[in-house]
């Protein structure tokens, strides 16, 4: 069975582009031109990956991205998003509603279909490792987060963080460290990236337990407390 993609572009040409490119790397892709059309679909059908574009009429990008992981069946869906270079506070949004990387349009073909691999390969490693790891309050079962035995949607990339962070609680990661570990390529110096994802984290743990899980090692890193 293909690995299922959903396209979520207004622009005409750039999703004919996506996808005839998708497709052409063995992707089933599945297109929709609205955020509306969106949410409607990852409700009524199983994806593996979603790109979605920020700028679209009706519902943007940000809301659809809030729905998906506000929903516990679909927050483990993993978000690229799709932003202009301008679209610098979107994209910092975007990350702390939930989504798991973005890309600047315009941008390379090659670079998408890598970024595609490593977000999918990083869900499938997420998915396999069906352990429970127990810290405190938190426990994780296969891909579930547990806060005081409350259920807590976490994305895949956050689960991954997370699940580093607990299994090793009296280490330092540096951001290097973690992006690399996490994202499987060398590190850009990509400070948004890291901080937006550890402060998700850390607001979903504190909403349960009023605690901060996480400490700052400033100039160094992040670890468990």
């Amino acid at each position: 069975m293909k690995t299922k993609i959903l396209v979520v572009e207004d622009e005409l040409s750039i999703s004919e582009l996506i996808k005839f490119n998708l497709e052409k790397s063995g992707y089933e892709v599945v297109v929709a031109d609205t955020g509306t059309m969106a949410l409607e679909l990852v409700e009524q059908f199983t994806y593996s990956l979603m790109l979605l574009d920020l700028m679209l009429p009706g519902v943007d990008g940000l809301e659809v991205c809030r729905k998906v992981k506000l929903n516990n069946k679909t927050a483990s869906l993993p978000i690229i998003m799709l932003t202009a270079r301008n679209e610098e506070i979107d994209k910092i949004i975007g990350l702390e509603l939930g989504a798991d990387d973005y890309m600047t349009k315009p941008f390379d073909l090659h670079e998408l279909l890598a970024r595609i691999e490593a977000n999918l390969k990083r869900t499938s490693n997420t998915s396999c490792q069906n352990d429970t790891l127990t810290y405190r309050d938190i426990e994780i079962n296969n891909s579930l987060v547990y806060i005081k035995e409350v259920l807590v949607p976490f994305t895949s990339t956050e689960l991954k963080i997370l699940r580093l962070l607990l299994q090793y609680p009296q280490k330092i990661f540096s951001k290097q460290n973690l992006y690399e570990s996490i994202w499987n390529e060398t590190y850009a110096y990509d400070d948004d990236t890291i901080n937006t994802h550890i402060s998700h984290i850390r607001k979903k743990i504190k909403a349960i337990t009023n605690e901060d899980y996480i400490q700052t090692i400033w100039g160094i890193g992040y670890k468990i407390k």
